[in-house]
């Protein structure tokens, strides 16, 4: 056979790098159906759970983006290796009745995921969430991680416009119809429901009248992200409650973002992982999987912070798998955090500082161990 000459032979790796990617891992997606506890009693009709599994070329990957989607779906370890049919066992199910997952992207760069779940309480909705990962390490995206404060408040503002420009229209929609309606001498019902859908939309855009004026300081998103294959979008949640939600025909507001648009609000990390431009990668660790050590036992915890700095989470012993409930606050670059058991009564106090990709400090109980864990 006829060899090429080598600059013809390197033209394929060449269209590889300037396309702005590397050939993709070998990450596959399976699902597994979680099969509830046998005596659990359930107020509401039991429908699939689905949950996705992740193997990947690096095993360390995989278990990152394995153990975060369990710890955010059901407060518990991700299982070892894939079983088509997964007892609950440590799972928490309270108040869901069925999930669905779809990938709805799968790249060198990134993995995203997104869950369809019928979620009850005092009543029964469906709930769309979407989680994505950075294919590299395994960390979960975080817009704080992704978008530069002055990023973050100019798609804030955009978002506040594009909600004002839809509840305006819908508004004008039904005050058109009610005009049509009273002419035509409708029931008093008809009109009353009109009345009411204009008074929930004049509503909506009071409410995003004050949203507005706090935009322009903002330093993270209300809303939620997902990020898939071609476009990034940007979802506001619905403006009615529950009692009012028959009345809302706009329901959540979504912008459609190409990924080109967003270079001017995104941190270098952000464009490392959302335009493939550079290597950067993040040093945060909340909201991140943390492994490490509480004296010489392994663990494996997940840390929440929320807008007035207090922080929640989980951690497990490998050993036992077991989830251990914490709460407390952020302060300086130090976490102060309570230890509860089932009862919810404090029986330990971890003090840890926070650095670059990392936690460090002591375990407070009947003695006291040394605590270290690391980020993705």
């Amino acid at each position: 056979m006829k060899r090429l000459p080598v600059h013809l032979a390197l033209l394929p790796l060449l269209a590889t790098l300037l396309a702005g990617g590397t050939q993709a891992a070998d990450l596959k997606v399976t699902t597994l159906t979680v099969i509830p506890k046998p005596d659990a009693e359930h107020p509401y009709p039991q429908d699939v759970i689905q949950m996705p599994f992740i193997t990947h070329d690096k095993p360390e990957v995989a278990a990152n983006i394995n153990d975060r989607l369990f710890i955010a779906r059901f407060k518990a370890l991700a299982p070892a290796k894939a079983e088509p049919r997964l007892p609950a066992q440590e799972m928490d199910l309270a108040g869901l009745a069925g999930q669905e997952f779809g990938v709805k992207r799968n790249d060198a760069r990134l993995l995203t995921i997104g869950f369809k779940a019928e979620v009850c309480g005092a009543y029964c909705e469906t709930d769309h969430v979407a989680f994505s990962f950075d294919t590299r390490t395994g960390r979960l995206l975080n817009p704080q991680e992704l978008f530069s404060r002055v990023g973050v408040q100019a798609l804030s503002k955009r978002m506040q416009k594009e909600k004002q420009r839809v509840y305006r229209a819908q508004m004008a929609k039904h005050e058109k119809e009610l005009k049509a309606s009273r002419k035509q001498k409708a029931d008093s019902e008809t009109l009353d429901d009109l009345e009411a859908r204009i008074a929930l939309n004049r509503e909506c855009l009071a409410s995003n009248a004050q949203d507005a004026e706090a935009a322009s300081a903002r330093t993270s998103f209300d809303e939620r992200w997902e990020f898939n294959a071609e476009v990034a979008v940007l979802t506001a949640e619905r403006c009615s409650n529950h009692a009012s939600r028959a009345l809302d025909d706009v329901g959540g507001v979504s912008l459609s973002l190409p990924y080109a648009t967003l270079r001017p609000h995104l941190t270098a990390y952000g464009k490392s992982v959302l335009l493939g431009e550079g290597q950067a990668l993040s040093g945060d660790v909340l909201g991140q999987v943390l492994r490490g050590r509480i004296g010489k036992q392994p663990i494996v915890m997940v840390l929440e912070k929320q807008y007035d700095n207090s922080v929640s989470g989980v951690y497990f012993y490998e050993k036992y798998r077991k989830r251990i409930e914490l709460n407390g606050q952020e302060e300086g670059g130090k976490l102060d955090l309570q230890e509860q058991d089932a009862d919810g009564t404090p029986v330990a106090q971890l003090r840890l500082e926070v650095g670059n990709n990392h936690l460090r400090g002591e375990w407070l109980g009947k003695q006291s161990s040394q605590v270290e864990l690391r980020a993705p």
